[in-house]
């Protein structure tokens, strides 16, 4: 297969493939449908206008002439989403390779400048050859914390509360979907980098609220995760490495109705569980992986001694008992990841840590769609859009079925799996 990749500048995105495509009318017959919550047997999914029309039992009435594609052994999930990466300058290429291997939406979790305006054009067409993506632009961070270490441009910062109000707004101004706050001074990764402090995070959480936003919090410890929940934030975008958990952790969490993003695939790879070299090694998925990020998903943050995943693990069987909205996120692209593929290994870390797999599907479904308010998706249900998925096997009883991919298509328009922008 021809991989040939081109990053295209923001003026092509008006004009680029999937904009104002013709959605296809068809019926998936006799399929087995993952509806983002249930698992219904032998169903005909019929799709019309780019919306779920129907779902009937199989052998219904279907109009005269409409395709039909075959989904015996087969199951239908809504297209998955992953609720934590960072798009790169190959924004139409990061997002392009998303939705090849079943992404259909992601949540960008920092950005800004040309990047950001690019995601924002490509939210404003949906074109249907990429994944949907939403962005918190910049994030709120100390001076001199993370990520500012990184390198690149300058970006602006939060001293301290009397500084809230203004950063929300500047974010909101640029279209900021959500607001990004970060609360964590690299400790847990052997460093020490400045901190927002207390009042400036429940300011900004304050502030996101006022203008109508969600505050998601960037947190690496248990301590600082559980002041981000009493701040008020509506989610965590990482859980945390740690040999124990305590209990009221997850109590916490559930009595403030927050969620959690746990991004496992980052915490294995710190405990020397890297998934990265498996999903380099796995036929099903790299083809679709171009070149350039290939070199990308054996990279690694390095495993750290005495570091301990166990507390991790159990925090997400602790927040799963308690009812906490578990999403699945993988950072995408930090060293060992790349975008979709690495989704597919988080449902089964996910699931390894405690979760059903239906648990598993539904955190790269209906529960980040709810999360950040896209009823429009994350369901498969009459009226909802068609980004829909198609696997051979049975996921929602063997988890890695999600990486046998038939078909993907947005808003009912078949995804052309062979084709790179």
């Amino acid at each position: 297969m021809n991989m040939r990749v081109m990053t295209l500048g923001l003026a092509l995105f008006l004009g680029g493939p999937g904009i104002g495509g013709a959605q296809a009318s068809f019926v998936v017959r006799n399929v087995r449908v993952f509806d983002g919550q249930r698992v219904l047997e032998g169903r005909d999914v019929l799709v019309t206008n780019g919306t779920v029309a129907r779902i009937d039992a199989a052998g219904s009435a279907v109009p005269d002439g409409i395709a039909i594609v075959n989904g015996t052994g087969r199951t239908l999930l809504p297209g998955l989403m992953d609720a934590h990466v960072h798009v790169s300058d190959s924004t139409v290429p990061d997002l392009h390779q998303a939705i090849t291997l079943g992404v259909t939406t992601m949540f960008d979790m920092f950005s800004a400048g040309s990047r950001f305006d690019a995601m924002k054009a490509i939210e404003r067409v949906d074109r249907s050859d990429v994944a949907s993506v939403r962005s918190a632009g910049i994030g709120a961070s100390a001076p001199g914390g993370h990520p500012s270490q990184m390198g690149g441009p300058p970006f602006p910062m939060v001293t301290d509360s009397s500084q809230s109000q203004d950063f929300v707004n500047a974010r909101v101004t640029e279209g900021s979907d959500y607001v990004k706050i970060i609360y964590d001074d690299l400790a847990s990764m052997g460093r020490s980098l400045p901190r927002l402090d207390r009042g400036a995070l429940f300011g900004l959480v304050a502030a996101a609220h006022a203008a109508g936003k969600l505050a998601v919090v960037h947190a690496m410890s248990e301590a600082q995760a559980s002041t981000a929940i009493d701040a008020g934030a509506d989610g965590l975008v990482h859980l945390f490495n740690a040999a124990t958990v305590s209990p009221e952790f997850a109590r916490l969490v559930a009595s403030h109705r927050a969620f959690v993003v746990p991004t496992l695939t980052v915490h294995h790879a710190s405990c020397g569980e890297s998934t990265g070299p498996a999903v380099a090694a796995d036929t099903l998925l790299m083809p679709w992986v171009r070149p350039a990020m290939r070199s990308q998903v054996l990279r690694s943050f390095g495993a750290r001694p005495g570091i301990s995943c166990e507390g991790t693990r159990e925090a997400v069987r602790q927040l799963a008992r308690e009812g906490v909205p578990i999403l699945a996120g993988t950072d995408a692209p930090s060293p060992g990841h790349a975008y979709g593929a690495s989704l597919h290994y988080e449902l089964q870390l996910l699931v390894r840590s405690g979760l059903t797999p239906v648990q598993a599907l539904t955190a790269a479904t209906l529960a980040p769609a709810r999360a950040f308010r896209l009823n429009d998706r994350g369901a498969i249900a009459p009226g909802a859009r068609a980004d829909l998925l198609l696997v051979d096997g049975d996921p929602t009883v063997t988890i890695a079925d999600t990486r046998r991919i038939v078909t993907v298509w947005k808003r009912g328009v078949v995804v052309d799996r062979a084709r790179y922008p």
